[in-house]
């Protein structure tokens, strides 16, 4: 497959197509608007910041892959990154099985002129798929979005949907994304938590801007997994970006706190993952874990899927736009040990044991004892919440609130 510039397809697959012939809380609902038999079909192009680990980009695969009978789509990757992890050659994969047709923007870093040649690339990109609107998910694709308006008349005048997916934006950025958020106060906007609404609202711009509505992201029950939990060690597991977001920086300290706790010694933990933390929590791991197999490793591709080969997730989040993998570990019925960090407060249920507070290090380490004490019990404690949890996040209530908003586009194009 051709991972160039140009747009990536299956051979024989046409990319241009062409035309035929209130509550704050929206959940979505099964009653679509109602679409006549020979009305053209949408086309909605998603801007996504990269093929790779992310919720946003989980989130805009799923939408394809749930809405693709209904919407024509294409996707625009900002950044290219060579080679492709394996979660990306996945999605690339499922885009190309599923005739989406797809771009990237640049090899570039931003900070080197990146940015104007994702923005020239987009802008082309507009230009030949020609997209009724465009879903834009999270800061980079927003930034490069708001810079190819400048320079494209259609991207101007494209509606546009911004999904906002974090409850903490534009971090050291803030002047910047002042600037882009006013570039694009025209969009609709969703979010996928109150806390990631309220950090959309908190941005100044010259004029007021509505309260995004929230659209919870879908959450699909996990596919059991043919491996299965082997007999033997317990078996932890961090899966994640390396970054200050996700708590990485804690991850050797809370590993020491329960080494220390724990009497067992039988113990498995993974680390996978990449990001700028990788090399200092490697070097953190080196010491206070004698007896434990320690193995840091690339970012599992279908993670979900795996999720039953392992006793416990820890993921020890500052902040969080909406809680995908807490509440796919919890569907799966495997132990949880988290924070109650915004956006995931949102989506955890207060009552849940196995948490503590943000940064508190000894507390999220007393926590992951327990569950290596007793991993059977914990992941009995864990499953009760699952049934509860697949109810409040269906992946079909999301797809059709945003296909709603598809169907009743207007000219909500940027500045």
């Amino acid at each position: 497959m051709l991972l160039g510039p140009a747009w990536t397809r299956l051979p024989g697959v046409a990319t241009r197509r062409r035309r035929r012939g209130a509550d704050h809380l929206v959940t979505g609902t099964n009653d679509e608007p109602s679409q006549a038999a020979d009305a053209p079909r949408l086309r909605v192009m998603h801007v996504i910041t990269h093929l790779d680990m992310g919720g946003a980009e989980n989130v805009a695969l799923g939408l394809i892959d749930a809405l693709r009978d209904r919407v024509d789509f294409s996707l625009f990757a900002v950044l290219r990154q060579l080679p492709l992890s394996k979660v990306g050659q996945d999605m690339a994969e499922r885009l190309a099985r599923w005739h989406v047709p797809f771009r990237f923007g640049t090899e570039r870093g931003f900070k080197s002129g990146g940015v104007v040649f994702a923005a020239r690339s987009l802008a082309h990109a507009v230009a030949e798929q020609r997209p009724d609107l465009i879903h834009v998910h999270t800061e980079i694709p927003e930034l490069t979005l708001a810079v190819a308006g400048l320079i494209s008349r259609r991207v101007r005048r494209t509606p546009l949907l911004r999904t906002v997916h974090n409850s903490e934006l534009w971090i050291a950025w803030g002047g910047i994304g002042r600037w882009v958020t006013q570039r694009l106060a025209k969009a609709d906007a969703v979010a996928v938590s109150r806390n990631a609404a309220n950090a959309d609202a908190a941005i100044v711009t010259r004029g007021r801007r509505p309260l995004a509505d929230v659209i919870y992201n879908g959450v699909s029950p996990p596919v059991a997994s043919p491996i299965g939990r082997e007999e033997g060690p317990v078996r932890l597991l961090f899966a994640g970006r390396l970054v200050h977001q996700k708590g990485a920086d804690l991850l050797p300290a809370i590993l020491r706190q329960a080494h220390a706790r724990t009497t067992r010694r039988d113990v498995v933990v993974t680390i996978a993952g990449s990001g700028a933390m990788r090399d200092s929590v490697a070097q953190g791991l080196e010491e206070g874990l004698a007896g434990w197999d320690v193995r840091m490793t690339a970012p599992i591709e279908r993670l979900s899927e795996r999720l039953q080969e392992y006793d416990a997730v820890l993921l020890p989040s500052r902040f969080e736009g909406f809680a995908l993998l807490p509440l796919e570990v919890l569907m799966a019925g495997i132990a949880l040990v988290t924070t109650d960090a915004p956006g995931l407060d949102e989506a955890i249920p207060a009552d849940y044991p196995f948490k503590a507070a943000v940064d508190d290090v000894a507390g999220i380490g007393a926590q992951l004892a327990k569950v290596i004490d007793d991993p059977a019990t914990a992941r009995v404690t864990a499953a009760r919440y699952g049934a509860d949890i697949a109810r409040s996040f269906s992946p079909e209530a999301m797809a059709s609130a945003y296909l709603a908003r598809y169907r009743s586009r207007g000219n909500t194009g940027a500045e």
